[in-house]
């Protein structure tokens, strides 16, 4: 009985080495594939036979072969930080909170990750990862404004806070991810955004609507 018990806890955590290494050997794989002959030239056949594992096994990790241009579980860590971050703080004082928690990390701080960055910098122009670093950006954005809307209590489709979060860092990550543009902070973005808005705030309703027709 007590080798059974033993038995039943260790699995898990075999099954766990085990998909970590099969993940390890198909990203491993196809970065050196990416490097050797381009992104367009791979097929995921060919990621399969340089990984040594069944075709049907690379999309129980992977949904494409873009996805390898990407870190696991994109954003994730911050949203996680920002739906953590303390209740009395606003939603950009929440949101900064998660970046200084997670030094603003959209990916996880693994050996691989400059790698597979400069690789995707290299390749953004093909419109399959183009479209697919957008459909990550989105699915980003869109995770942020459930978190906001939930911290705020709010329901995002009558309340615009939310979705106009999602929009600004949607904006932010695009910047980042598709153009390349690393340089910025999120605070420089946040002290951009504040110059831009702050005049606004003596516009009255009549100059508003004026200037929105």
């Amino acid at each position: 009985m007590q080798g059974q018990g033993t038995g039943t806890v260790a699995e898990p955590g075999l099954r766990d080495r085990k998909r970590a290494r099969t993940r390890q050997a198909i990203r491993t794989a196809a970065l050196d594939l990416f490097e050797e002959q381009g992104f367009e030239a791979t097929t995921v056949d060919q990621i399969c036979r340089r990984a040594d594992i069944a075709h049907r096994t690379f999309f129980r990790y992977y949904e494409c072969k873009e996805a390898l241009l990407f870190g696991m579980d994109f954003g994730l860590a911050v949203l996680d930080a920002f739906a953590a971050a303390p209740a009395d703080l606003g939603l950009w004082a929440a949101f900064a909170h998660a970046r200084i928690t997670t030094d603003g990390r959209l990916e996880e701080p693994a050996e691989h990750t400059a790698r597979r960055r400069a690789l995707r910098r290299r390749f953004i122009g093909i419109r399959t990862v183009h479209d697919f670093a957008l459909i990550m950006i989105d699915a980003f954005a869109q995770r942020a404004a459930a978190v906001a809307a939930e911290r705020l209590g709010v329901d995002p489709a009558v309340d615009l806070r939310p979705q106009a979060l999602a929009a600004l860092l949607a904006g932010i990550t695009r910047r980042h991810v598709v153009d390349g543009d690393e340089t910025r902070s999120l605070q420089d973005w946040a002290e951009a955004f504040r110059e831009l808005l702050g005049p606004l705030d003596g516009l009255g309703p009549a100059v508003a609507t004026g200037a929105a027709r």
